[in-house]
């Protein structure tokens, strides 16, 4: 049996992430086609959309279902369809590398929420300078350029936070330019 792990999308109810074995599943983007029973979920509206990630699978209910009554039902019916790799068909995201512009999304709305909050309430900010093949990269600015937290932040709040709605990520990258601050006298 393969082993996937159920983890909650806080903003998003409906929607659940089944973290697999990175390398089960090549493809991704929207599922247009899947094995039986996850394709009998799909037809009888059961679930809504499904969407394949880098080492997980996104799972949106239909309307009027709740995870306690079908997540039984959806791990059931997703163990059996990930053990026929072959029978999934899937529409890859055009643009950007497949999975970045998801993980784009997800770091501008952790910038523009609660993140660039955290560092806005202590004179800096954080801007988002680029997205490529599972990499972020971001600049800091204000007073978190060259502060001693700033590692800490980026790592404990911006991190952390990506990595728990996007398991694929590979790294946070700073790469603002240096400032050289005068030693205290």
């Amino acid at each position: 049996m393969v082993p996937l792990h159920p983890q909650r999308c806080a903003d998003e109810p409906d929607l659940l992430r089944w973290v697999i074995p990175a390398d089960l599943l090549e493809s991704v983007g929207v599922v247009a086609a899947a094995p039986p029973p996850l394709a009998g979920l799909l037809a009888d509206g059961t679930l809504a959309e499904l969407r394949l990630e880098p080492a997980a699978v996104l799972t949106r209910l239909g309307p009027r279902h709740s995870w306690g009554d079908q997540g039984p039902r959806v791990r059931g019916a997703l163990h059996a369809a990930l053990g026929e790799p072959g029978g999934w068909h899937v529409v890859p995201d055009s643009g950007e590398r497949v999975g970045d512009t998801e993980l784009r999304t997800l770091t501008q709305q952790l910038l523009d929420g609660p993140v660039g909050q955290f560092a806005a309430a202590h004179g800096g900010r954080i801007d988002l300078v680029d997205v490529r093949d599972g990499v972020v990269t971001v600049r800091l600015a204000g007073a978190c350029n060259g502060c001693p937290a700033a590692r800490s932040t980026l790592h404990g709040q911006l991190e952390r936070r990506l990595r728990q709605r996007y398991p694929a990520l590979r790294a946070v990258v700073d790469h603002s330019p240096r400032l050289i601050r005068p030693a205290p006298r």
